[in-house]
């Protein structure tokens, strides 16, 4: 084992605020403020290696004098303009940025964004020292909170060790369980099968389960159930728990789950344990049987087995109950093979409402290829020491995927800060850390700036599972060859292994992202105006010009899709921000109780073609999604003109026939009849919607055809 202080590590400062701590704590006149729980220390005391944690704001910032020495550069303030900057930039320190600088100027100048990306979490000391072990690979040394470096895996798993005293004692949430369930007395005949399994639905009540009835020895019946833990969510309790959010007040506590605990099977301490529910679910369980079947508590026998954790645990039992006979989920639907049980896994997942302690985050840290490497680990290394001032981390610096285009730093923290309070990132979290990330790296002197993938119109990056799956399935890893092998052949995995290729290759071709959200279409039109500006003062500014295409058609993808979810929901859809480019609008369709159906119907067209002329705008990685989703929105206003055609019919309303056949814009939009045959409007439309989208699969095919024919010429 190997631990040393990082060449160049200067704990003085630290020292020095530990000591003066130290004295005022000792005469009673500081509490609660400066360096945590450390008491006595002088400089004599100190030994490299031990933790200081400094207070985030204060104390620690004087740290970063000495470590950023190393890089040749005094910090001026590590938190220069950090406050209100999320989204763009504001107090640029040095290097000559003026303040309030637009994203896309930046952008304009070369600048890189900022990538700060969470990619997993651990629980355990095993798990933990695993996921720095990975980052130790290639011979890679990893760096402290304290300084010192951590030469090999020995040092890094001792280190882990270490930390492993204040991780979360709490185990992971019970999520599934198998159970047996029997009703003393019943027997193999079809009454009494049917009896049984009224009586497991009515126990398992609210929960998704997988029910098999089969028969013992004896001749007696029992059920085997696969049950989820928690109870589902009513739409009457999503509501409550929405309307509390909006009204800013705690959410509704969620219904409770079902608990398995440890009883044990006599009197005497050496009696063996076995898993049973605790007193609450037991009760409510065979309560809910004895309310729907008559029958005595006494004689309802329910075992649960050891539950499990996750879809994994989920997929497993499920395996496991099917292995002998089919079983039927809680809707009567059967379920019989692999694929039955990936639907079923994929379906309830989201229902588990699964928990996992979480005690160390691990972070990438990203910049382009080419970048100084010394400068951005001391740019790093000053974020680190800002933003987690109060948790004990490490982090090294890979090269290997320079090839690629860019170089990048891993990240170990502990969720858990030497105060006792805990990291739960969200995304308001992350954004304001690159921009923190941003700050710290301009002064080091990378030019570095905080984006947003949505005002960028950029697609979602994929997650590190997608980069997982593919690696083990193209690239079997050299100590487990045969596993992944047999992994990337079976076919129960072929669904799996293309979904994940295929958000890997979306997010490297970046088609246009539409903004479907008001935050994000407020930020794309932001965005838009700046690099519009751009543009203008420098014409021949290729990026401005790119940037100012793409932005212009999200921005019409988006207020057109907008515009359509508006005609359905008005009232929960966010105003269209408008754009004087605009040659189309969409139609105001907000009173359509109070508009005929060929009003409806003649709106309805305009919107149709306003879809159409944004479709021939977007480039092909976007049309796909943004007709599908179209579509469907067109596709929901078609049926309520069918509602409000009958409606119309049924109170001898005139239906706009001779109306429409005065109105000089239907008689342009409404072709003519063929051989005396009148044609239905909506019919018609629909028909112009399927031709538009056969001719939009056409165009697909002949540009992939294209691009093959290129790469045989090649």
């Amino acid at each position: 084992m190997s631990v040393t202080p990082s060449p160049g590590f200067d704990p003085s400062p630290w020292v020095a605020a530990n000591a003066a701590l130290a004295a005022r704590i000792a005469t009673g006149r500081s509490r609660g403020t400066g360096l945590l729980g450390i008491r006595g220390l002088d400089a004599g005391s100190f030994r490299p290696g031990q933790t200081i944690t400094g207070d985030r704001d204060d104390e620690r910032r004087r740290g970063l004098v000495a470590i950023s020495a190393r890089g040749g550069r005094q910090p001026e303030g590590v938190s220069v303009g950090l406050s209100g900057m999320v989204g763009g930039v504001s107090g640029l320190a040095s290097r000559g940025d003026a303040g309030n600088v637009s994203t896309a100027a930046l952008l304009a100048r070369g600048y890189q964004p900022a990538v700060v990306k969470v990619v997993s979490y651990a629980h355990g000391a095993t798990r933990a020292t695993a996921s720095a072990q990975y980052i130790e690979r290639d011979e890679v040394e990893l760096e402290t909170h304290a300084g010192n470096l951590l030469a090999d895996k020995a040092a890094v798993a001792e280190e882990i060790k270490a930390w492993s005293t204040s991780f979360e004692k709490r185990q992971p949430s019970q999520d599934v369980v198998t159970v047996r369930l029997q009703l003393s007395g019943l027997r193999d005949t079809a009454e009494d099968r049917e009896r049984l399994s009224f009586a497991a639905g009515a126990a398992f009540e609210g929960h998704r389960h997988a029910l098999r009835i089969e028969a013992r020895a004896s001749g007696e019946i029992e059920a085997r159930a696969v049950v989820v833990m928690a109870r589902t969510i009513s739409p009457e309790e999503k509501a409550l728990n929405r309307a509390a959010r909006t009204n800013g007040e705690k959410s509704s506590t969620l219904p409770p789950r079902l608990r398995v605990v440890d009883q044990r099977m006599g009197t005497t301490e050496d009696a063996p344990m076995r898993k049973a529910f605790d007193a609450r679910s037991e009760a409510a369980m065979k309560a809910r049987i004895e309310t729907a079947t008559g029958y005595p508590q006494h004689g309802i026998s329910i075992e649960p087995a050891t539950p499990g954790h996750g879809r994994d645990a989920l997929g497993q039992r499920l395996s496991t109950l099917i292995s002998k006979a089919p079983a039927l989920d809680h809707l009567q639907r059967p379920i019989r093979t692999a694929e039955d049980i990936r639907d079923v896994t994929r379906d309830w997942g989201r229902h588990l409402r699964s928990q996992s302690p979480r005690d160390t985050m691990h972070m990438v840290v990203s910049a382009k290829a080419g970048t100084d490497e010394k400068v951005f680990t001391n740019a790093v290394r000053s974020f680190l020491h800002q933003q987690f001032a109060d948790h004990k981390f490490m982090f090294g610096v890979h090269t290997d995927k320079a090839e690629a285009g860019h170089i990048h730093a891993h990240a170990i923290v502990a969720v858990r800060s030497e105060s006792g309070t805990k990291l739960h990132p969200g995304p308001t979290d992350l954004a304001q850390w690159r921009v923190n990330y941003a700050s710290h790296a301009r002064e080091h002197g990378l030019k570095v700036v905080a984006t947003r993938a949505a005002e960028q119109a950029s697609s979602r990056s994929y997650g590190p599972k997608d980069k997982s799956i593919v690696d083990v399935a193209t690239n079997p890893r050299p100590k487990r060859k045969e596993q992944d092998r047999a992994y990337a052949s079976d076919p129960r995995n072929a669904n799996l292994i293309r979904n994940a290729q295929e958000r890997m290759a979306i997010a490297r071709a970046n088609p246009i992202r539409i903004p479907m959200t008001g935050r994000e279409r407020a930020g794309v039109s932001e965005n838009l105006e700046h690099w519009q500006g751009l543009a203008k003062a420098d014409p021949a500014h290729e990026v401005a010009r790119a940037m100012v295409d793409r932005l212009s058609v999200a921005k019409e993808a988006g207020d057109a899709i907008n515009a359509l979810r508006a005609v359905l929901s008005p009232e929960q859809v966010a105003p269209s921000h408008p754009s004087p480019n605009n040659s189309v609008r969409a139609p105001e369709m907000t009173e359509n109780a109070e508009k005929s159906a060929d009003a409806m119907l003649r709106d309805l067209r305009l919107m149709n073609q306003r879809i159409a002329e944004v479709t021939n705008l977007l480039p092909e990685g976007s049309r796909q999604r943004f007709t599908q989703q179209a579509t469907g929105y067109l596709e929901k206003i078609a049926e309520r003109i069918d509602q409000q055609q009958a409606q119309e019919a049924k109170a001898n309303v005139p239906a706009g026939v001779q109306a429409a056949a005065r109105s000089p814009v239907s008689d342009q939009a409404q072709p003519a009849p063929e051989h005396g045959v009148p044609i239905d409007p909506l019919a018609e439309l629909r028909r112009q919607q399927t031709e538009m989208l056969e001719r939009l699969a056409q165009a697909r095919g002949q540009s992939r055809d294209h691009e093959r024919g290129h790469e045989a010429g090649d």
